[in-house]
């Protein structure tokens, strides 16, 4: 196991004990895909997984993109909210990316690492949303 395998796997567990978004609403996972074989061998860009989160009216679907040693994550949102903003955050609170959301809903996290992560959808006058922890 290299260095970087035993930080993913010591950030997974501290991501399990992290409590600091106990009072945010949570997106619940409600589809979780692996890659279609025939999509990954012909495409530059594959979907490597798809991935989708909901609370209420609120659905967050993910398409993520495998490019190189980096991540890339694009999706919609669909919901009631006037201004959005997607975060992506690591165990231990840090912010990797943060994405506006278009008028279409649609949005995109790029160069994001490997290993656990967890997205918080801000939005105008509402609590902060959180999913599920998930590995890229």
């Amino acid at each position: 196991m290299s260095g970087r395998e035993g930080m993913e796997g010591r950030e997974a567990a501290l991501a399990a004990f992290d409590r600091s978004a106990d009072d945010m609403d949570l997106a619940a996972l409600v589809v979780d895909r692996g890659p279609r074989l025939e999509e990954v061998r012909s495409v530059d860009d594959p979907v490597v997984g798809e991935l989708a989160f909901e609370f209420e009216d609120v659905r967050i679907d993910l398409s993520l993109h495998a490019r190189g040693p980096s991540r890339t994550l694009s999706g919609t949102v669909r919901g009631e909210f006037g201004y959005a903003l997607l975060e992506a955050h690591r165990p231990g609170g840090r912010r990797e990316d943060v994405a506006s959301i278009e008028e279409t809903g649609e949005f995109a996290l790029q160069d994001l690492h490997r290993g656990p992560i967890r997205l918080t959808l801000r939005r105008d006058a509402e609590a902060p949303l959180i999913t599920e922890w998930f590995t890229l």
